[in-house]
């Protein structure tokens, strides 16, 4: 039995060992390679809007959507689609104008079964001319502007104008010298700082569509006044796009105003060099909510008690100015800003809280006769004077004797960095933050129409 089991053992081994001779690395089976994965295309527009004009030669532009394959230019073929031939139509890589409006063009690629789509906003201009926008016309005007020795005047602080145009250049002349205003160029939202001259050139452009929105910007009171015929162009004027529907309005002192909004702290006093009210919360916060707004602001201005009456001023078209206000008054939103220098009075012997807290409500009731409908929101402790605890009790006071579920309240981040001891440029930007949100909640809950 022993010898058996060796015998068998070494049979093994040969066995082995012979099979290990015969093979060779030539012999082995290769293992399969690993399956490739499948390749990622993407499609997207270089911009999010494209601007026509009607009225320019042809009215075309060279429009394509850009498509990779693994992050490298692909060559396959895109199909393009118009969603209303009567404002643009697109062939072999031209967007043609048809007609003014706004309509969007949509790219498509389809891939292993898979398909990817790219949209873009298309605005057709339609045509105007140098006539009509120095008339007024065809021109968005922005807050209370209103005529002045036949021209045309920015009072309040954030009015202005928009225009739109085919070419490289916008000219505007002002009659006024000592303002600053500032002005955006195809929706840039941080614009330039400018001071008003007699002509003020918006150029270096490329040629093509353009839009220019002009404000004023100076918290200092005063006048900015246009010439008589103060709009040129190296081009063709075009209507600009509507303003928004939704509009909010803003009441408030120099806060809202934008005093020394620019400075810091070791600046003793406001200027126009140092103050911007497009850096305000007010209109950061109608421009993130993409609002046509209008701003009733000045430095020192109270509800009631003197020298600068709010309850007077809300229905003049300036601050500047006892010439009555014909309206509309059809904001959505109303926001009250004032307290603040109210408060500081309330220490004086000819003022009292008490009166404060009848002129809020006052306040309160010619907003809403005014906008029957709109949302007002009380906002409150940018400065110390309106941060206390008696300010609140106060404001929240005053809102609740109202009985109008429409009134809400925003306590407000206080800041005394910036010129003068006013909010800088973080606290303004801070608290349109919270503002924004509390609008916001409000319109998701309904409260707009």
């Amino acid at each position: 039995m022993k010898l058996f089991k060796r015998l068998f053992a070494c049979m093994f081994a040969a066995l082995l060992l012979g099979l290990a001779a015969a093979c060779t690395t030539d012999d082995v089976i290769p293992e399969p390679d690993p399956p490739q994965p499948a390749a990622v295309y993407e499609l997207a527009f270089p911009q999010e809007e494209y601007r026509l004009a009607a009225a320019q030669s042809g009215g075309t532009m060279s429009v394509s959507a850009v498509l990779t394959k693994d992050g490298a230019p692909a060559q396959e073929t895109v199909t393009y689609t118009v969603g209303d031939k009567n404002v643009a139509t697109y062939a072999d890589g031209t967007l043609t104008a048809a007609g003014a409006g706004k309509t969007t063009l949509t790219a498509s690629f389809t891939a292993d079964g898979k398909t990817l789509t790219a949209t873009a906003d298309v605005t057709v201009l339609g045509s105007s001319s140098a006539e009509k926008v120095n008339a007024l016309e065809d021109i968005n005007l922005f807050g209370r502007t209103y005529l002045s020795k036949n021209k045309l005047a920015l009072g309040n602080v954030c009015t202005g104008v928009e225009l739109a145009f085919y070419g490289t250049e916008l000219t505007c002349k002002f009659s006024s010298l000592n303002g600053r205003v500032r002005y955006f160029v195809d929706g840039d939202e941080e614009g330039t700082f400018a001071k008003t001259a007699f002509s003020m050139p918006i150029g270096g452009l490329a040629e093509g569509v353009h839009t220019v929105r002009i404000l004023k910007a100076s918290a200092p009171t005063g006048e900015i006044l246009f010439d008589a015929e103060p709009f040129s162009t190296d081009g063709i004027f075009l209507v600009p796009p509507p303003k928004p529907d939704f509009k909010i309005e803003f009441i408030g002192d120099s806060i809202t105003q934008g005093c020394g909004n620019l400075g810091s702290a070791g600046e003793p006093s406001a200027t126009p060099d140092n103050s911007d009210a497009t850096k305000t919360y007010a209109y950061l916060t109608a421009r993130q909510l993409g609002a046509d707004f209008s701003i009733v602001a000045r430095d020192g201005m109270c509800i009631k008690d003197p020298p600068v009456c709010g309850y007077d001023s809300y229905l003049t078209v300036s601050v500047n100015s006892s010439i009555p206000y014909e309206g509309p008054f059809d904001a959505d939103v109303v926001v009250l800003a004032l307290a603040e220098n109210d408060m500081w009075h309330a220490t004086f012997p000819n003022y009292s809280l008490e009166q404060l807290a009848e002129d809020y409500k006052a306040m309160l009731a010619r907003i809403r006769e005014k906008n029957p409908e709109a949302l007002i929101v009380c906002v409150y402790g940018m400065m110390p004077a309106s941060s206390t605890y008696q300010a609140k009790s106060l404001i929240e006071g005053a809102i609740a004797d109202m009985g109008d579920s429409k009134i809400s309240s925003v306590f407000m981040i206080s800041n005394e960095a910036g010129a003068n001891k006013h909010p800088n440029l973080q606290a303004n930007s801070s608290n349109a933050k919270k503002l924004i949100k509390h609008i916001q909640g409000l319109l998701g809950e309904g409260g707009a129409q």
